[in-house]
C-alpha cells in the first residue's frame, strides 16, 4: 500500500476509533451516572414497598398485643396469681389462656402464647406448666432480648414446638412486651410473650424481586438472610458502614451496592445487595443497543468513506505499480482508469508515452542488430569467398591427381571453416553443439598438419548436450589461443581439454590446456581492452568479438570467466542458457 493511500487510511480509522471511543465513554457515563441511578430508585422503591408491608404487619402485631395486655382478665391474673391459693391459680390461669385463645383466631400468625411472672415462672398455652417454654427463654434469642433493655420487640428467630405436638417443632419469632399495671403505670408485673409463624414473614420476603435480601432487627441481628448461606454477608456490610445503627439509604461498596431501608414503627431494617453484574445483566439490552447503533455508526463511516478512498487512490496505485514496472524494463504495461475525470486523462497520457517509449527503443534495437550484422558481414566480406573457393578447389584437384590425401583433407577441412565463417543472417546466430564440434573438429585437423605431434585434444561431451543451441564460432577461438599461445611457447607436446556439462538450466562450456598460461597483469589487460577494434583476419574475431556476441544473445544469462595461472594453463569457462532448437 503506497503512502498515500496509508496515510488516508488511518486517518479515517483515527476519525472512526475516536468517535467510537466517544460513543463508548458516553455509553459508560450513561450507565454509570444515569441508568444505573434509575435502577438504584426503582430498587429503592421496591424495598421501601417491602419494608412498608412488613412495618403493617409489625405494627398489626404491636397494637394486637398492646390490647391484650391492657385487658382486664390478663391484668388481672398479672396482678393476683401469686395471692390465690392452687386451685384458684390453676383456674385463673386456665381461664386466661381460654381468654387468650379466643384472640388467637384473629391473627393467622399467632402460634402459642406465653406468660412469664416477675420471679421468672413461665406458663404457656401450648403445655400449660410445662417446663419446656422456660427452658427456651434461658436460649440467646431470648437472653439477646432481654439484655437489650428494651421493654417491647421482636427477637430473632428461632426453633420451638408450634403447639403441644412434640414433632411440630419449626422455626419461631416472638414478640416480647413488658406488662404494666395499667392503674400504676409505673409498676411492672410481668411479660407478655406472642410467638409468630416465622414462615408468615419469611413468605413474604420469599416473593421479594430481590435475589440478595437481609431482615435485620435493632440490635443489627440476621432475621432473615435470603439466600440462607449462613454467612450473613449483608449484615456485615450494614455493621460495617455504622456499626448497625442509624443506617438508610443507597451505598456504593465492592463489586456492587447496598440498600439499607428502616421500619417507622422499629428499629428493623431491610437491607439488600445488589452486585455490578445483576446491574448489568438487567441493563444489557439498553447497553447492547448502544454498542450495536456505535457498531453501525462506526462501520457507516469506514463504509462510505473506504470506497471514496479507494475511487482516488486506485488510479495513483495503478499509475504507481506502472511507472515501477516501466523503470523495471517492462514497457508491455498499461493502465484502464475509467474514472472520468483528470485521473483518466493522465493514464491515458501514461499509455501514450509507454507506446512511444516502446516504439522508440524497438526502432533503437533494430537499428543496432541491423548495425551488428552490417559489421559481421563487413568482417567475413574481407574474404573473398568464390576466388578462395575457386583457387582451393584447384588445389585439391591437383593433390587428388598427385594422390596426396593429406592436402586433399586439410583443404576440404579448411574449406568448411570458411564456408561456416561467411555465414550470416540472424538465423544462423545459434547452432547446435553438435555442428560448432564438427567445425571444431576441422580447425584442429587444419592445425594438427601444421604443428604436428604438438598437441592433442582430449573430448569430453555426452550426446545428450549436443542438441543444445550455442553460438556460432564459440570454442574455436579459445582452441586456437590454447595453441598459439599457450602451448607452442613452451616447446613441448600439450593437452587441451574440451568439455561440456548441464546443469537444471545451464549449459556449461569449458576449454583447458597445460600450457604456459597468463600473466594476471596481461590477463587483466585482455578484458579491459576488449572493446578495441581487432585487426582483419580470422584469428582475431576471438575474445572481445565472442564476449560482445555472449552480452548481445543472452546478456546477464550467459558469461565468460577464465582463469590462469602461469607455468601450469588456462581453463575458460562459458556459462550459456540451455536452449533448444
Amino acid at each position: 500500500m503506497t503512502r498515500l493511500r496509508t496515510v488516508i487510511f488511518w486517518r479515517i480509522v483515527i476519525v472512526a476509533a475516536v468517535s467510537f471511543l466517544l460513543s463508548i465513554a458516553f455509553t459508560y457515563y450513561y450507565y454509570n451516572h444515569i441508568l444505573i441511578g434509575q435502577m438504584m430508585q426503582e430498587d429503592k422503591a421496591k424495598l421501601s414497598q417491602t419494608v412498608r408491608q412488613l412495618d403493617y404487619m409489625s405494627d398489626d402485631i404491636s397494637k394486637f398485643t398492646l390490647t391484650l395486655i391492657i385487658a382486664e382478665q390478663l391484668q388481672e391474673f398479672y396482678k393476683t396469681y401469686d395471692q390465690l391459693d392452687t386451685f384458684d391459680q390453676f383456674k385463673a390461669l386456665q381461664s386466661t389462656f381460654k381468654f387468650v385463645d379466643g384472640y388467637k383466631g384473629l391473627r393467622k400468625e399467632v402460634t402459642s402464647y406465653a406468660l412469664v411472672l416477675p420471679d421468672g415462672r413461665v406458663f404457656w398455652n401450648a403445655a400449660g406448666n410445662d417446663s419446656y417454654f422456660s427452658e427456651r427463654l434461658k436460649e440467646p434469642w431470648y437472653l439477646n432480648f432481654v439484655r437489650s433493655g428494651t421493654e417491647y420487640g421482636f427477637t430473632e428467630p428461632h426453633r420451638m414446638l408450634a403447639d403441644q405436638k412434640p414433632s411440630s417443632e419449626t422455626t419461631i419469632i416472638s414478640y416480647v412486651v413488658t406488662v404494666r399495671d395499667i392503674e400504676k403505670p409505673g409498676q411492672t408485673i410481668g411479660k407478655f410473650i406472642v410467638n409468630l409463624d416465622y414462615s408468615h414473614f419469611q413468605s413474604l420476603l420469599d416473593f421479594s424481586p430481590f435475589g440478595n435480601l437481609t431482615w435485620l432487627s435493632e440490635s443489627g441481628d440476621a432475621l432473615y438472610v435470603k439466600p440462607n448461606d449462613g454467612e450473613q454477608a449483608i449484615a456485615r456490610l450494614v455493621q460495617d458502614l455504622d456499626d448497625g445503627t442509624g443506617t438508610e439509604g443507597a451505598y456504593r461498596v465492592n463489586n456492587g451496592y447496598l440498600l439499607v431501608d428502616r421500619f417507622e414503627t422499629s428499629g428493623w431494617r431491610l437491607a439488600s445487595f445488589i452486585s455490578q453484574a445483576s446491574l448489568f445483566d438487567r441493563a444489557k439490552i439498553v447497553l447492547y443497543l448502544l454498542g450495536f447503533f456505535t457498531l453501525v455508526s462506526t462501520s457507516l463511516i469506514l463504509a462510505l468513506m473506504i470506497p471514496a478512498i479507494l475511487r482516488i487512490t486506485r488510479p495513483v496505485m495503478r499509475l504507481y505499480n506502472a511507472m515501477n514496472a516501466v523503470s523495471s524494463g517492462n514497457l508491455q504495461v498499461s493502465v484502464q482508469i475509467d474514472t472520468g475525470d483528470e485521473m483518466e486523462k493522465l493514464g491515458n497520457g501514461f499509455n501514450r508515452m509507454t507506446s512511444q517509449l516502446k516504439t522508440h527503443i524497438e526502432e533503437s534495437i533494430q537499428h543496432e542488430k541491423d548495425k551488428r550484422e552490417l559489421q559481421m558481414e563487413l568482417l567475413m566480406s574481407q574474404l573473398n569467398p568464390h576466388f578462395v573457393y575457386n583457387t582451393l578447389n584447384a588445389v585439391i584437384y591437383m593433390a587428388q591427381k598427385q594422390g596426396n590425401e593429406d592436402i586433399v583433407r586439410m583443404v576440404s577441412a579448411f574449406i568448411r571453416v570458411l564456408q561456416d565463417a561467411v555465414k550470416t543472417g540472424g538465423d544462423d546466430s545459434l547452432v547446435p553443439l553438435r555442428n560448432e564440434v564438427a567445425l571444431l573438429r576441422d580447425y584442429i585437423d587444419i592445425q594438427s598438419y601444421r604443428y604436428a605431434d604438438m598437441f592433442k585434444v582430449e573430448w569430453a561431451l555426452e550426446d545428450e548436450q549436443l542438441h543444445y543451441l550455442v553460438p556460432r564460432i564459440l570454442i574455436q577461438p579459445f582452441v586456437e589461443n590454447a595453441i598459439f599461445h599457450g602451448i607452442c611457447p613452451k616447446d613441448e607436446p600439450g593437452t587441451i581439454r574440451i568439455a561440456a556439462y548441464e546443469t537444471e538450466s545451464q549449459l556449461m562450456i569449458t576449454i583447458e590446456d597445460d600450457g604456459i598460461g597468463i600473466e594476471p597483469e596481461r590477463l587483466q589487460r585482455i578484458w579491459e581492452s576488449h572493446e578495441k577494434k581487432s585487426s582483419p583476419g580470422l584469428r582475431h574475431i576471438g575474445l572481445s568479438n565472442t564476449k560482445r556476441r555472449l552480452e548481445h544473445l543472452f546478456g546477464s544469462l550467459a558469461s565468460l570467466r577464465i582463469e590462469s595461472e602461469v607455468g601450469q594453463g588456462t581453463r575458460v569457462f562459458i556459462r550459456l542458457p540451455k536452449v533448444s532448437k
